[in-house]
C-alpha cells in the first residue's frame, strides 16, 4: 500500500494543472498554481525512510538529487548543471571519527598537584564542523573570552591568549568572525560550551559520527565553519573545564585567564574520499532582452542521514521540514512559473548538497558558479522549515545588503503581509552567494499565523516543529496551507526580481 501511495503522488506531482481563470484586474502579481497535492506528494517520497534521511555522499541523498533532476526535466526545465545536464559534481572528503582515539583531557594544577580527567566523543563533546586543516589535535591552558559577540564587540578586553584554549559561551552563530579574531590573537582551538542538555544533543545529531568538507583545500572555507579547531562541550564537560563560570551578563562574567586548568584535544579520524552532487535546472525568460540575466532560488537536498536512534528507536532523520519542505516549494514555484506567465528573466533553481555539513554544496558553487555572479541579480533561499498555518508574517534575512530586501517587504505589503530586513547569518545556502557579491535573502515565516492567536500559534509550533529530530518526518495529517504560503510569497518576490530594473537590485558598487 505505502509503494501504491508513493508512485500515486509522485505522478500527481508532475501532472499539469489548469490554472483558475481570472474574473477582475488586480494589482497584486498574478497568484501562482501551488497545489498542496503536489508539495504532499515531493515531500512525501522526499522525506520517505527509504531514502534514510538523505546523508550527503549517501545512497538517499543520490537518489534525492536524481528525483529532484527527473522532476525538472518533466517540467520542462534545461539542465543547468556541468555539461548540459543537471547536476555539479562536489568532490568531498569524509573525516570519521575514531571514538576510541578521539579525547578530550582536563588538567587542574592545584598547590602543584595535578589530576587529569579524561572525556570521551560524543557523550562528553564532539568535534565541530571542519576541515582537513582544523580537524587536529590542540592543547593548552584555558582562558574564558565570554560570548563571540564579546569578543567582537571588545577585542580590547581580552587577556593574552597565545597558545590558549579559549572557552566561548554558546555558539560563534552570525558572529562567525569572532573564530578569526581568536586564531589571530594565537589561540590553539575553541571549546565551545553549551547551556544544557538538549542543546548538546542536537549538535551530537546534526554533527553525526564523521566529518564531510571540501577537498580542494584551496576552495575558501564557507564562514559557517570556524577557521580553527573547535569543540563542543557537553555541560557535564563545561562544569569540569570550568567550575566557577560567572552567571551570562553578570558584572562577573568578563574574559579571563584560567589559572592552572588546561585541556587538550586528540582527534582520530579516518579519511576516504567522498562524491555529491548540488542539482541545477534553468527556466529561460521571457524577455530578450533579459534573458541573459538570472534569478536564483536555492533549498538543499540534504538531511542528516542516519543519525543518533530517539526514545522510539527511530535513527532516520527524515527532514520533512529541514529541508524536503524547501525543496519541494522550488519545484513548486518552478511549476508555476512554467504554467503561467514566464518570469521576464531566467529562473535559475539549484539544489544544494551538504548543507547540514556546512553549506558545503552552495559554497562549492560559490567558488565555481554555474553563471557568471554578476548576471544573478537576485536569489531567494528557502530553508526556513515547514510552517503549520499560513505566516503573515516574514524576516528577510540579508535584506538590509541590497535592495533586494526592501523589494521582498514591499511584495509582503502589497499582500497585505508584514516584512521586515534582518541582518545576514552564515546558517544557510545564500550566506556564500552574499560572499561573492550575489544579492541573496532567506525568506523566515514567523507567528503567530494567519486567524491565530499567539499561543495557538505556539501550541501548532510544539505539536509540529521537531528540528534535527528524527520525528521530523512527513505525517498525511500535517496542514499543508502555510508551506502553499511561503511557497506563493517565495513566487511572489522572484517574479518581482525577474522584472524589477537591474539598477533597483544590485548594490550600489
Amino acid at each position: 500500500m505505502k509503494w501504491k501511495l508513493v508512485v500515486t503522488l509522485a505522478v500527481a506531482a508532475t501532472a499539469p494543472v489548469t490554472a483558475q481563470p481570472t474574473h477582475a484586474p488586480s494589482t497584486r502579481p498574478p497568484r501562482p498554481v501551488i497545489d498542496s497535492m503536489a508539495l504532499r506528494a515531493h515531500t512525501y517520497f522526499l522525506a520517505h525512510d527509504l531514502l534514510e534521511g538523505r546523508g550527503t555522499g549517501r545512497r538517499g541523498n543520490d537518489i534525492a538529487a536524481l528525483y529532484l533532476a527527473a522532476a525538472a526535466e518533466a517540467l520542462g526545465l534545461e539542465g543547468a548543471g556541468e555539461n548540459g545536464g543537471y547536476f555539479q559534481v562536489v568532490p568531498l572528503t569524509e573525516a570519521v571519527i575514531d571514538t576510541g582515539a578521539t579525547k578530550l583531557s582536563v588538567t587542574v594544577d592545584s598547590a602543584g598537584a595535578a589530576t587529569t580527567r579524561e572525556f570521551s566523543t560524543p557523550q562528553d563533546f564532539v568535534p565541530n564542523v571542519g576541515t582537513g586543516a582544523t580537524l587536529v589535535p590542540f592543547s593548552g591552558g584555558l582562558a574564558y573570552v565570554g560570548t563571540a559577540h564579546d569578543v567582537l564587540a571588545n577585542p580590547g578586553g581580552l587577556p593574552e591568549l597565545a597558545g590558549r584554549v579559549a572557552l566561548v559561551r554558546g555558539p560563534f552563530a552570525s558572529d562567525m568572525a569572532a573564530a578569526d579574531t581568536l586564531r589571530a590573537r594565537g589561540v590553539a582551538g575553541v571549546v565551545q560550551l553549551t547551556g544544557d542538555t538538549g542543546t548538546y544533543m542536537l549538535y551530537v545529531r546534526s554533527r553525526g559520527p564523521s566529518r564531510i568538507f571540501i577537498s580542494d583545500s584551496a576552495h575558501a572555507v564557507s564562514s559557517f565553519i570556524p577557521r580553527i579547531p573547535d569543540a563542543i562541550a557537553s555541560p557535564a564537560l563545561v562544569r569540569a573545564l570550568a567550575p566557577d563560570l560567572p552567571v551570562a551578563g553578570s558584572a562577573e562574567d568578563r574574559p579571563r585567564l584560567l589559572p592552572g586548568r588546561g585541556a587538550a584535544v586528540r582527534i582520530g579520524l579516518r579519511s576516504r574520499p567522498l562524491v555529491s552532487r548540488n542539482v541545477a535546472a534553468l527556466l529561460p525568460g521571457s524577455d530578450p532582452a533579459l534573458r541573459g540575466e538570472f534569478v536564483m532560488y536555492t533549498a538543499h537536498l540534504d538531511h542528516l542521514g542516519i543519525s543518533t536512534p530517539d526514545e522510539r528507536g527511530d535513527s532516520i532523520y527524515n527532514g520533512f521540514s529541514d529541508n524536503a519542505a524547501g525543496c519541494a516549494m522550488l519545484l513548486a514555484i518552478a511549476r508555476a512559473m512554467s504554467e503561467g506567465p514566464r518570469p521576464a528573466r531566467s529562473v535559475l533553481f539549484v539544489w544544494p548538497t551538504g548543507e547540514e555539513r556546512g553549506l558545503l554544496g552552495s559554497d562549492y558553487f560559490a567558488a565555481h558558479p554555474l553563471e557568471p555572479p554578476e548576471r544573478i541579480v537576485a536569489e531567494i533561499n528557502l530553508d526556513a522549515g515547514a510552517p503549520p498555518a499560513p505566516p503573515v508574517i516574514w524576516q528577510v534575512a540579508g535584506g538590509d545588503r541590497s535592495p533586494l530586501g526592501p523589494l521582498a517587504v514591499a511584495v509582503a505589503h502589497r499582500a497585505g503581509w508584514e516584512a521586515k530586513v534582518a541582518p545576514a547569518s552564515p546558517n544557510s545556502d545564500y550566506f556564500p552567494l552574499l560572499r561573492i557579491g550575489v544579492p541573496a535573502v532567506f525568506l523566515v515565516p514567523a507567528a503567530p499565523y494567519e486567524g491565530l492567536s499567539a499561543e495557538a500559534s505556539q501550541a501548532l509550533g510544539r505539536r509540529w516543529d521537531h528540528y534535527h529530530q528524527a520525528a521530523d518526518e512527513w505525517k498525511p495529517d500535517f496542514p499543508f496551507s502555510g508551506l502553499v504560503r511561503y511557497a506563493d510569497y517565495a513566487y511572489r518576490v522572484g517574479m518581482a526580481a525577474a522584472a524589477a530594473p537591474r539598477a533597483s537590485l544590485l548594490p550600489a558598487r
